[in-house]
């Protein structure tokens, strides 16, 4: 029988409804075949958001202590010396364990790039140009240099607007033609951060 904690055991903020949950994290198995690695500045990341944050979620493991989700947070803790988790135990054969772990590991999401940066300027503007920059890093990302300088935005939009006025068919295919090649393209300033922009040819 599993011995479950009554009282705070971690220096990690905890909610009160998961104290029973605490148990010791060395106790707990793991399989060996979690497909979910990570980096060194990884973990280093998810050390720093379990200090600022503590435990939003339990660790979730069978019945046994098997490992489901939140073997990477185990492992952290326990190189900082952190070693009484909140662990919610299920009943679950092993395939059911197996596929809740890629689960776990894969409905995350997926980002949008305009709103991704979009975040990332804000964060700038409040001042955590550091913390965001030590993050992008550790998931090799980088801050684009236009978003890190603040000289304007390199986000490009789902769709841009252009409109060319000719005097008649022929002269249409013949800028047709022209705007195929890339330095053209360039010096008209035909970027897609230009969402509208009038021509008189």
């Amino acid at each position: 029988m599993v011995k479950k904690m009554s009282e705070k055991k971690t220096s990690l903020k905890i909610p009160e409804s998961f104290l029973p949950l605490l148990e010791d994290v060395r106790l707990l198995k793991s399989d060996g075949q979690n497909p979910n690695k990570m980096t060194d500045k990884m973990k280093a990341e998810l050390w720093r958001s379990l200090e600022e944050f503590g435990w939003t979620d339990p660790i979730i493991t069978d019945k046994a202590g098997v490992f489901c989700d939140g073997e990477q947070r185990a492992s952290v803790c326990i190189a900082h010396k952190e070693f009484f988790v909140p662990v919610l135990r299920l009943t679950m054969t092993d395939s059911q364990r197996r596929i809740g772990r890629q689960r776990y590991n894969k409905l995350r999401g997926k980002h949008n790039k305009v709103l991704d940066q979009e975040e990332w300027k804000r964060l700038i503007d409040a001042g955590e140009k550091k913390g965001l920059v030590v993050l992008l890093e550790a998931v090799g990302e980088k801050l684009p240099f236009e978003i890190d300088e603040r000289q304007g935005s390199n986000m490009v939009p789902e769709s841009y607007e252009l409109i060319i006025e000719f005097r008649d068919e022929t002269e249409q295919q013949q800028v047709f033609l022209k705007l195929q090649d890339e330095e053209v393209r360039r010096m008209l300033g035909l970027h897609p951060w230009n969402k509208h922009r009038v021509l008189n040819l």
